[in-house]
């Protein structure tokens, strides 16, 4: 019987939809996973939240990180301080069941984005620094046992499709 192609999840904006805070794209080169005949099933946790294209760019608070905003011990914000965390949360919960309706097992997401950072995001002042940590969907999917990737680590994901 012949095995069944893995299912990745990706970040929509990396698929090349215009979905981002700015209305734009950040599309990556991923012919490698077409031709390994990956599935490929775009994402976008804000879209998926409630929140609008465009929208005023947000990052989770300074002092907090996404397994806070999940636990609801710290805050996603706008840049002009409009706390966007429920919206956050509803569509990382979103994206976690459509990844688990279909046995995705790994996924590959946006960095440096406060819902799909997977090593790194935003440092929560607005001022264009960039720290350790995770966006909420990355968290979330990580708790949930799904491997996550950005899209600087498409070598990697490669290597743990070949070993799954």
């Amino acid at each position: 019987m012949d095995k069944c192609p893995p299912i990745i999840l990706v970040s929509a904006c990396l698929l090349g939809q215009k979905v981002r805070f700015d209305g734009q794209s950040r599309p990556a080169d991923l012919g490698c996973l077409i031709n390994k005949g990956c599935l490929l099933l775009p994402i976008c946790p804000e879209c998926a939240g409630g929140l609008p294209i465009p929208r005023s760019p947000c990052e989770i608070e300074f002092s907090g990180n996404a397994k806070g905003v999940l636990d609801k011990q710290s805050r996603v914000l706008s840049v002009n301080g409009r706390d966007c965390s429920d919206q956050y949360r509803k569509g990382a919960l979103h994206c976690l069941k459509t990844a688990q309706s279909i046995n995705a097992s790994f996924a590959l997401l946006k960095e440096k984005s406060p819902a799909c950072g997977v090593c790194f995001i935003h440092s929560g002042n607005f001022d264009g620094q960039i720290r350790e940590g995770r966006g909420v969907l990355a968290e979330l999917l990580y708790q949930s046992g799904i491997k996550i990737f950005s899209e600087n680590q498409i070598h990697q994901l490669m290597l743990a499709i070949e070993k799954s």
